[in-house]
């Protein structure tokens, strides 16, 4: 899991004002990044102590795997001490982890406590998740009238994900009357702001002239910024794109098996089972039967309904050749 560096918030250190305290946290962290184990000794020794900057910061460390072993665990340790004292960012974080982790640590009833802790603090990345999850009935009852709040607080400070999931709320007439054209202005402006949700949803509003007037062009251009920030759905329908010479655009198996194997790799499962049949049939890469039962395979994994129907004659086939 990877998070970007968030915000700083104060720490207390003694005989120093605020201002160099931070500075001098700042540059510990620098330093041990860059490698300095004396640095990261000090870092530590801070975090100790309960110095809340380093504490949010040891964790950011933590959770890279930079100077310190990876581990979500250890970063959700630190995280939760800063944010028990009221740290923003670090409750942020903290509520990420809870949210997003594949494993034991994964529980959302606390993200959403977390997020809601931070929100009421003002933090605007927490109160365009909360609002999401609100919105979606994860981890608490679904709520839109409450979802709504949190996403217009975080849409008036401009946190770009806050406009577009409230910009989906109008799309989609959830919780408030629709207003397409609403919508579009909220999604554009995050698209803009380099969402790459926001400019999938651009994209598909340009297409079918939902809210907005009908753009292939513009489409195509959102939806390349959206696959070039590897958002994999984004990356499989340009491969769908490229491979059908849809809006203009040549035929290019290559350019689709490219943009089907990068959506593949992060676990998108109708590009996997579009990679695994490109491989099957030659389709922009060499034949290769043992790449295609993979991709399949792997499609089949995550639900795929075709890869599973592929998965069930492969076996089939074998056991009657086995007979």
């Amino acid at each position: 899991m990877r998070l970007c560096i968030l915000p700083l918030a104060m720490l207390l250190m003694t005989g120093m004002s605020l201002a160099a305290g931070d500075a001098a946290v700042v540059e510990l962290t620098k330093q041990a990044r860059e490698g300095s184990e004396r640095a990261l000794q000090s870092l530590q020794e801070l975090a100790a102590k309960d110095d809340v900057l380093a504490l949010h910061h040891l964790g950011m460390l933590h959770l890279s795997g930079t100077a310190v072993p990876q581990s979500d665990k250890r970063a959700a340790e630190l995280f939760r001490r800063a944010a028990e004292k009221g740290h923003a960012p670090s409750a942020h974080n903290l509520a990420v982890i809870l949210e997003r982790a594949p494993d034991e640590l994964r529980d959302p009833p606390a993200a959403v406590r977390w997020y809601r802790r931070a929100a009421e603090q003002g933090y605007a990345r927490s109160q365009a998740n909360l609002g999401y999850l609100l919105s979606e009935g994860i981890g608490t009852e679904r709520d839109f009238s409450e979802a709504r709040k949190w996403l217009e607080k975080a849409a008036e400070k401009g946190q770009r994900r806050g406009q577009y999931l409230l910009g989906m709320l109008y799309l989609e007439g959830r919780g408030v009357e629709r207003d397409e054209a609403k919508a579009v202005a909220l999604i554009r402006s995050a698209a803009e702001r380099n969402e790459r949700e926001a400019q999938l949803r651009l994209a598909l509003v340009l297409q079918t002239g939902r809210g907005v007037e009908k753009n292939e062009e513009q489409a195509l251009e959102w939806l390349r910024k959206s696959a070039q920030q590897r958002l994999p759905e984004a990356q499989y329908l340009l491969a769908v794109v490229h491979a059908q010479g849809l809006h203009g655009v040549r035929r290019d198996a290559k350019v689709a098996a490219d943009w089907f194997r990068r959506s593949a790799r992060q676990g998108y499962a109708p590009a996997q089972y579009a990679l695994g049949q490109a491989y099957q049939f030659g389709y922009g890469v060499p034949k290769d039967p043992e790449q295609a039962l993979g991709w399949i395979a792997e499609a089949e994994k995550n639900g795929h309904p075709e890869a599973i129907e592929a998965m069930k004659h492969f076996h089939e086939q074998r056991s009657r050749a086995a007979e």
